[in-house]
């Protein structure tokens, strides 16, 4: 019999010539979105997990809650099979019973905070929504204790959620969740593996702890933040961004004054976000913090930093980034040539995973929007987790799964060097220790677990020489030799060039950066120069002093502030601090130049060359490097006397520009054999000489664009008025007066009350000063008071 279906298609055309009865009105329904919440299939496709993960998310949102709560403590425990607890010591959940039962119900309005772009856990606010809806589909129970009342709560069929029981407990600080599984949701015997994982990925490294900036919207993200704010000021609104604060926020919103968000269309939304950008500038991905290093020094680290540019209309929104990795490896022979690699976003594991597997001796990477290759891998077994810290990823479903293609580049070269450095750090064969073994290889081998060890596995920052000294015995246990400090720190800064910069390790300040106008002496070392910010059109160059001995005669004769010029010295060669501090500066929007002064010898003229070339701990410098002098024979010229110097058997190193001197021969020689030093100037000769050395490259007094001038001055402007105005309302409302009958009206604590609710505070907050704990019971004691 022939087959009545042929490629799909209906061979009888009575057949193919009936209406579908599915498409008929009588056949279609409605159902709102939040019914999807309720049923074990369903909940598994909003949530964009398999529902045999469905207890381990569960965990891991009321974890990620607890922890984006600002509390200090979290802790994710099983009390019995299949019944969990989440507890958090933070500030509790705000309002009664029934604003709780609200907000853990299924069917209530998306009301959440994650429109606000930060480096914070979670996306789309689903997270207790998915929950509810496990109970529910599970018929599991859920017990809420907060604030002085422990409320078991009981998911309804209409989506909302009724209090079943109220009971009074004792008060304590924070949030505690009960949840009980039921026998509908598949049984996971890594339920806590996710919600434990967060936990610990949030006690490392430093946290983000500004404000949304406006550089992390495009114009259509913007407008939908507007539009959420509802009726808020656009005023309130602003100064919640970063760098949009008091004048800045009222020029910003000079246009729409008294507006409310919501009221701004779409072309206004994107008028307001380019002013809000002008006004603020862009957070680095330095600002937005790390994890760090995990705590065992069998883990290798990798970082990576980057800015991405995402969105649809212009502007668009320009997203920082930090990609963490961390890896083990097993030699092939050992462990097989699998490659397992798990994925996190802002230190909560990601829903979605990325698949790995060799191709072709390539290392491939597929899914979370990824499909790349990494070719630096060398075979063996690796297991290797990376973290995407980001105020803002894409996501590509309602489950959360993260659109990783905007940082692809960052994330395979984190993944390359953690890889590497596992690599490297498994235990040589005993042959492969031999005589001829180099101090190099002796660092290099061990360089992770030192730098576990200096740092207490990831807890603290340490210095260069902290490191030298855990390394230390180690090279003299193998070689019998003393390492030397000049070799180690060459080690290391070769490592950096090839590897990013050793996580949390410092150097010790070597040098100054003086202000002119501002009177400000800063310290250089990395710490300084990682939370150094330019003021504003200050000055527009630099000059770099071989010695710092100069700086109190240029200050005293307002030198700098003649010339809008800092000074900067780092006694001798140019330190990490210091290159480190150019390429910031040569970041900015503002233009720069340095000068370069040193002695007239061999020395001086490679302290030139150091600043100018590439180094190889960083790229070329972005900024304008001019040299000044002293040349020698300026300094001839100028019938300045030279000194001998002892001559040594190998050549003084010399820099290029003077060997490329028609007469560089000369020069050269010269050098090895003499000198001449700045100190040979008086005081008026050297600030003659270097006036002189201004005028010849046209260095002019600093004045910024016209739209900084006329921002400027409406600032100063603004703040004389305000400060004027406020003063008279002050003076005429009696603050003074209301100030003193309200204080009349509150008891404070006595004496003795007072100290032990001090020493208390103290105990609990043992980082924090005593004043803090006077602070908080302040703050208790002025609620009384009508604000």
């Amino acid at each position: 019999m022939a087959d009545p279906l042929k490629n799909g298609a209906i061979s009888d055309p009575r057949l193919a010539s009936q209406p579908d009865p599915s498409k008929s009105a009588e056949f279609q329904f409605e159902r709102p979105d939040w019914t999807l919440f309720r049923s074990a299939d369903t909940l598994a496709q909003k949530a964009g997990v398999r529902k045999q993960l469905l207890r381990r998310l569960v965990l891991k949102e009321l974890a990620d809650n607890a922890l984006d709560s600002g509390a200090r403590t979290v802790t994710a425990t099983m009390v019995a099979p299949g019944r969990y607890v989440v507890q958090d010591d933070g500030k509790g959940i705000e309002g009664g019973p029934e604003a709780v039962a609200r907000l853990f119900s299924v069917n209530r309005p998306l009301v959440s905070s994650k429109l606000w772009r930060l480096p914070s856990r979670g996306a789309m606010g689903n997270g207790l929504r998915v929950v509810v809806g496990a109970v529910a589909a599970s018929d599991g129970t859920l017990v809420v204790t907060t604030r002085g009342r422990r409320l078991t709560l009981v998911p309804q069929a209409d989506g909302s959620t009724a209090i079943e029981r109220v009971e009074p407990v004792e008060a304590f600080k924070g949030t505690t969740v009960e949840i009980a599984f039921g026998p509908a949701l598949p049984v996971d015997p890594h339920t806590l593996e996710w919600a434990q994982f967060a936990i610990t990925m949030a006690g490392g490294g430093e946290a983000y702890t500004g404000k949304p900036s406006p550089w992390w919207y495009d114009a259509d993200a913007f407008w939908d933040l507007l539009q959420g704010a509802g009726d808020r000021l656009l005023r309130e609104f602003i100064e919640r961004l970063d760098g949009c604060t008091g004048a800045k926020a009222g020029r910003i919103t000079k246009a729409f004054r008294g507006a409310p968000c919501r009221s701004l269309s779409r072309d206004q939304a994107r008028e307001l976000l380019t002013v809000a950008r002008y006004e603020a500038r862009p957070v680095s991905p330095a600002r937005l913090g790390h994890v760090g290093r995990m705590n065992s020094s069998a883990i290798s680290y990798a970082i990576q930093r980057g800015q991405a540019t995402i969105g649809g209309r212009e502007p668009k929104a320009e997203i920082p980034f930090v990609i963490e990795a961390w890896a083990t490896a097993e030699r092939r022979d050992e462990g097989g040539d699998e490659i397992d690699v798990n994925m996190s976003v802002n230190r909560t594991p990601a829903v979605a995973n990325i698949e790995a597997w060799r191709s072709k001796g390539e290392l491939v990477l597929s899914g979370c929007g990824l499909h790349h290759r990494c070719n630096r891998i060398a075979p063996g077994r690796y297991s290797i987790s990376v973290n995407l810290t980001t105020p803002w990823c894409p996501v590509t479903t309602d489950g959360k799964e993260p659109d990783l293609s905007p940082f692809v580049l960052e994330i395979i070269a984190a993944i390359e060097q953690a890889a590497r450095r596992a690599r490297g750090a498994m235990p040589r064969q005993p042959s492969a220790v031999a005589a001829g073994t180099t101090h190099k290889d002796i660092i290099l081998r061990n360089l992770d677990a030192a730098v576990a060890k200096a740092s207490g596995d990831g807890q603290y920052r340490f210095n260069q020489r902290q490191l030298f000294y855990v390394l230390r015995p180690i090279v003299i246990g193998v070689t019998g030799k003393e390492p030397s400090w000049e070799n180690f720190c060459k080690i290391v800064t070769d490592y950096e060039a090839e590897n990013e910069d050793i996580p949390g390790m410092y150097r010790d300040p070597r040098g100054t950066l003086y202000h002119p106008h501002l009177g400000q002496d800063i310290s250089l070392g990395t710490l300084a120069v990682e939370q150094y910010e330019r003021p504003a059109w200050t000055f527009g160059q630099i000059l770099y002093l071989e010695k710092e001995g100069f700086f109190e005669a240029l200050k005293a004769a307002r030198w700098p502030e003649r010339h809008d010029c800092a000074l900067v010295t780092s006694k001798g060669f140019t330190t990490r601090a210091v290159r480190d501090l150019l390429d910031l500066l040569g970041e900015g929007d503002e233009p720069i130049r340095v000068f370069c002064v040193h002695d007239a010898d061999a020395f001086g003229t490679m302290i030139f060359q150091t600043l100018l070339h590439e180094t190889k701990a960083r790229g070329a410098r972005r900024v304008e490097v001019i040299n000044l002098g002293l040349d020698p024979w300026e300094a001839l010229g100028m019938g300045l006397s030279p000194e001998s110097v002892e001559a040594s058997d190998r050549s003084k190193a010399v820099a290029d520009y003077v060997q490329t001197r028609q007469d560089g021969a000369r020069w050269t020689n010269w050098l090895q054999t003499q000198r001449v030093e700045l100190n040979e100037m008086t005081t008026p000769q050297l600030i003659a000489w270097l006036d002189g050395k201004m005028q010849a490259h046209g260095v002019g007094k600093v004045i910024p664009p016209t739209a900084v001038i006329t921002d400027e001055a409406k600032r100063q402007l603004a703040e004389q008025v305000e400060q004027r105005i406020t003063a008279r309302v002050l003076r005429e409302a009696k603050i003074d007066e209301q100030v003193a009958d309200a204080l009349a009206a509150i008891d404070l604590p006595g004496p003795v009350a007072l100290a032990g609710a001090v020493s208390g505070w103290v105990s609990s907050n043992s980082d924090k000063a005593w004043t803090g704990g006077v602070a908080e019971i302040a703050a208790d004691l002025a609620e009384a008071v009508e604000p």
